[in-house]
């Protein structure tokens, strides 16, 4: 692959991976978690997908196709490919400093119960020095930002602190919602790398896109919001329709199929902004 295709390729993937990241910083997975992910599925998709036709895909191929080590290939393997926990499991440094607050002897008292601590001391225990010796590197401010954030624990007089929470649970998703987002996410890339494969117009999926000429107001945002609600519901269960009038499939070979349809406004980083506009497209709805 030449080089300026490559650049331009890791270019895109930096640029969808920025929501996706997001998310992941904003639920306390960190660098190497996510690693250890891609890792998977680089040796994945090596296996099921680029195999030689008639042969069985060796660790030695999957390690040469991903750039893997063929021992960092066959743990990954041993592991479903990250789907039964790891024995090697990446503990996040801030459930490690709430794990020694709760555990580490030195930190807490009678019957178990963790200390009350002040932030830092030149003799004696600290925040700090907890900070050092759970989570390494880590700034003791970063890291009591964080956690007085997730409300694990607050600030009590004098500077001292108390710890509420052993979890680190930054925000909460049911599981549910976690699968429809992948589901989503899985659907509409697949469509994308498809489509980067064809070799001619007409010769891919149906993939469009609609998109204002100039920036648009807010109450013009609301409007367009409320619009889409309302004819994109229309138009979905027009298709849901058509779609149940179809049958069940009568031929040995059969496939799922589906439309998503989904609102952006590019660089819409304004949580606030978002709520409004849910909010109040959702009361014109209603009226």
């Amino acid at each position: 692959m030449p080089d300026s295709v490559k650049k331009g390729l890791l270019d895109a993937y930096r640029q969808f991976l920025r929501p996706l990241v997001r998310i992941l910083i904003r639920h306390g997975v960190s660098t190497s978690e996510f690693i250890e992910v891609i890792k998977a599925a680089y040796a994945e998709v090596a296996e099921t997908e680029f195999n030689l036709p008639g042969k069985r895909q060796s660790q030695s191929r999957i390690a040469i196709l991903t750039g893997l080590t063929r021992k960092e290939v066959a743990r990954l393997k041993a592991t479903d490919y990250g789907r039964l926990e790891s024995e090697q499991k990446d503990v996040h440094r801030v459930a490690r400093v709430l794990d020694g607050w709760h555990l580490d002897p030195e930190y807490t008292g009678p019957y178990g119960m963790p200390l009350e601590i002040p932030f830092e001391a030149e003799k004696g225990l600290s925040f700090t020095e907890l900070v050092r010796r759970y989570s390494g590197d880590m700034s003791p401010r970063a890291m009591l930002d964080e956690l007085l954030r997730v409300g694990a624990a607050r600030e009590i007089d004098n500077g001292w602190l108390r710890v509420l929470s052993r979890s680190y649970i930054p925000e909460s998703l049911a599981p549910e919602a976690l699968e429809r987002t992948a589901r989503i996410v899985e659907n509409f890339l697949n469509t994308v790398e498809i489509n980067l494969k064809k070799e001619k117009t007409g010769t891919g999926r149906f993939e469009r896109i609609v998109l204002t000429d100039q920036a648009i107001s807010k109450e013009q945002l609301l409007l367009f919001e409320e619009f889409l609600r309302r004819r994109g519901q229309e138009f979905l269960e027009e298709l849901d329709d058509w779609l149940n009038d179809l049958g069940p499939a009568t031929d040995e070979q059969a496939w799922f199929s589906g439309v998503g349809l989904y609102h952006f406004i590019e660089q819409d980083h304004d949580l606030n902004l978002r709520a409004e506009v849910n909010d109040k497209a959702a009361e014109r709805e209603e009226k």
